[in-house]
C-alpha cells in the first residue's frame, strides 16, 4: 500500500466526510446542552461546575462513546452511563431518576444550537460537480444523524449515510471504512476521508487503505497537528474548502 501522502490525494475518485465537528458544529451544540440539561436535573448543584458540564459530557472521561463504537453498548445505554459519569462528578447522588430531565433538556438545546460549518454543502458539491462521488461515515446513532442533518439544512447532501447502527461497527475499525467504501461503489485505495479527529478519522481511515486528511479547525491546534500528521504523510487542513484542492492536486 502507498504512503498516505498527499499526493496521493489525486488518485481519489470518492470522498467520504465525518459529520460531527467536520460538517456540523457539534462540539459547541453538547457544551450548551449538557450545560442546560445539568441545570435542569441538578440546579442544587455548585453552579460552576454545571456551567461545565457539557464540556464534561463531551469529553466523557471514562470512555463510553468509544465502547459504544465498538459495538459493547447501545446508544441509549452510552448516553445514560455518560450523563451518570456527569452526575457523579457534579455530586448528585441517586441520578438515575433525574437522567431523564436532563435529556429532555440537553435535546432541546442541542438542536436548537446545532449550526453547519458555512464550507460544508459547498465542499461536497463542489467535489460531485467535478464527478467525484461523496458520502458519509459517523459514528453517531442513524436516528440522531438524521435528526442533526436536517436540523442544520443538510438533509438529503449525499445518498449514503453510514452510521454505527446501520454498520454494526464504529471508525477506527477498518471494517467501517470498508463498507462504507462498498456502499459508495469505491475501492479504498481511491477514496479519500475527511474528519476531525486524529485516531478514528486520520489514522483509522489510513490504516484502512483510505487517503485521509486531518481536519482541524482551531488556528491555535495547527501546529501540533501539523507535527503529528507530518510523520505518517497525512495533510492537516483548515477547512473543507482544501478538499476539492487535494483531489485536483493543487
Amino acid at each position: 500500500m502507498p504512503p498516505a501522502t498527499p499526493a496521493r490525494w489525486a488518485w481519489v475518485r470518492a470522498v467520504l466526510l465525518d459529520v460531527d465537528d467536520t460538517l456540523i458544529d457539534t462540539r459547541a451544540a453538547m457544551h450548551a446542552a449538557g450545560a442546560a440539561g445539568a441545570a435542569a436535573a441538578w440546579p442544587q448543584a455548585e453552579p460552576e461546575r454545571i456551567g461545565l458540564a457539557g464540556k464534561r459530557f463531551r469529553d466523557d472521561p471514562e470512555g463510553h462513546f468509544a465502547a459504544y463504537t465498538r459495538g459493547e453498548m447501545a446508544f441509549a445505554a452510552m448516553r445514560e452511563a455518560r450523563i451518570g459519569e456527569v452526575a457523579r462528578w457534579l455530586g448528585v447522588p441517586d441520578w438515575e431518576g433525574s437522567a431523564g430531565v436532563f435529556l429532555a433538556a440537553y435535546d432541546r438545546v442541542f438542536m436548537d444550537c446545532l449550526r453547519a460549518f458555512p464550507d460544508a454543502r459547498a465542499c461536497v458539491e463542489s467535489l460531485r460537480a467535478t464527478g467525484i462521488a461523496v458520502g458519509l461515515l459517523t459514528n453517531s446513532g442513524a436516528d440522531y444523524t438524521v435528526a442533526k442533518l436536517a436540523r442544520t439544512g443538510l438533509a438529503g447532501l449525499t445518498e449514503v449515510v453510514c452510521t454505527r447502527d446501520t454498520l454494526g461497527i464504529g471508525k477506527p475499525d477498518a471494517r467501517a471504512f470498508h463498507e462504507a467504501c462498498r456502499q459508495l461503489d469505491s475501492a479504498p485505495e481511491v477514496t479519500g476521508y475527511v474528519g476531525d479527529e486524529w485516531v478514528p478519522d486520520a489514522r483509522g481511515a489510513a490504516d484502512a487503505g483510505l487517503t485521509p486528511a486531518w481536519l482541524v479547525r482551531d488556528p491555535g491546534s495547527a501546529d501540533a497537528a501539523r507535527g503529528r500528521a507530518g510523520e505518517h504523510g497525512i495533510p492537516v487542513i483548515a477547512g473543507l474548502d482544501e478538499v476539492p484542492g487535494l483531489c485536483a492536486g493543487s
